[in-house]
């Protein structure tokens, strides 16, 4: 959770349960404030904590970052009108379904019961997809924080338009706002690019779903044996991807794990692959274009669609989740070096839409439309 009143005109200052390090070297101008590690998160002793903190340091814009708060009614009513309320939704809408759902499928599939697995394809997916208990709970969980929020902020158009649904308001006086995150520090650029495919990001099941990349590198690794996938990062499926590289015999997949200057990644590799589930605002699709590497992903969600596009200039995008027309996009790519390099061009130039600067801009706006300055 981060409480602070950010942007130029703006002293920011950030509430954290747990101090790290790396706020120690932060700007002069922001003020650290360590809540109680001894009280819950989602507290009402928590909740009087903040509310002391809003009165003492006068704040006067709240920012409620990633996970809602459960007691902001009592917040707001113990502060009244002193301070402005924001919700920041750092995901695509309901992708806690989509979440949950495949950490179900996985441990149905994991735990070799023929039973569980039976269990999960006649019940547990069929009752979420015909009454949609787990999206009804998720929407009403939206309405919550609609109401109790001043700004409702998501990180696309076509998000804004969603939660516009699901909170029944309309366009005309809606709350939403579409505000992306930016890109904090532009990769060195380097054209002359070797014959890599990247995977970069974290090694987890339900959203990342490198397995499918590993199965789609099957199908073009035989025809281009000068190429290499180097997968960077780690997680907590490595080891069974690993295994599956194995038993695929594939020959020319690098597991280099976690990197601390995934830049050196981005200067030598040509194309970065995407293969998620779901994702709300991939930075990783941005960093790639900004280094000149060409992004191909399933169109899984709003981000993955607005910061590709759909007009192959600035990467490719595959319907979701055909890995037979990903795999035939991702060899038409490795064969023509020609077309990579026709869409380093408007890759990198579309970043700047997404600079410190230009969204740093869009906050000064939107804290000015709650303060009146």
């Amino acid at each position: 959770m981060r409480l602070f009143c950010g942007g130029g005109k703006y002293k920011p200052c950030i509430f954290v349960k747990k101090f790290h390090e790396e706020f120690s070297g932060g700007p002069a101008k922001v003020e650290i404030v360590q809540l109680p590690q001894e009280l819950p998160f989602q507290s009402e002793a928590m909740a009087h904590q903040i509310v002391r903190h809003i009165c003492e340091l006068s704040i006067d814009i709240l920012v409620v970052s990633v996970q809602p708060l459960e007691y902001m009614d009592m917040i707001r009513r113990e502060t009244g009108d002193r301070c402005k309320f924001i919700y920041y939704h750092h995901g695509c809408p309901l992708w806690e379904v989509a979440n949950d759902l495949a950490v179900k499928q996985c441990r149905a599939k994991m735990s070799g019961s023929w039973l569980k697995i039976l269990e999960w394809h006649l019940l547990r997916k069929p009752k979420e997809t015909l009454f949609g208990p787990m999206a009804r709970r998720y929407k009403n969980l939206c309405r919550r924080v609609y109401a109790s929020t001043d700004l409702y902020f998501v990180l696309c158009e076509e998000y804004r338009r969603r939660i516009e649904r699901i909170v029944r308001a309309s366009p005309a006086d809606s709350k939403v706002r579409a505000l992306t995150n930016p890109l904090a520090e532009r990769p060195a650029l380097e054209l002359q690019k070797r014959k890599e495919v990247l995977y970069v990001g974290r090694l987890s099941y339900a959203d990342k779903r490198v397995d499918r990349l590993l199965r789609i590198w099957r199908r073009v690794e035989a025809d281009f044996p000068d190429w290499e996938l180097k997968i960077v990062g780690d997680g907590s499926e490595r080891e069974n991807l690993e295994r599956q590289a194995v038993k695929s015999g594939l020959q020319r997949v690098r597991f280099c794990g976690h990197s601390t200057c995934v830049e050196e990644h981005y200067a030598t590799g040509a194309i970065l692959c995407m293969t998620s589930s779901f994702e709300g605002w991939p930075l990783v699709l941005i960093e790639a274009q900004a280094a000149g590497v060409v992004p191909i992903a399933f169109a899984c969600s709003g981000g993955v669609r607005r910061i590709v596009g759909s007009d192959r200039r600035k990467g490719i995008l595959v319907a979701p989740f055909n890995e037979k027309q990903y795999a035939a996009e991702l060899a038409a790519l490795m064969h023509d070096e020609a077309l990579r390099r026709s869409m380093q061009p408007a890759m990198i130039a579309s970043v700047s839409d997404f600079s410190l600067e230009s969204i740093g801009q869009e906050w000064d706006r939107m804290l000015g439309e709650l303060t009146g300055e």
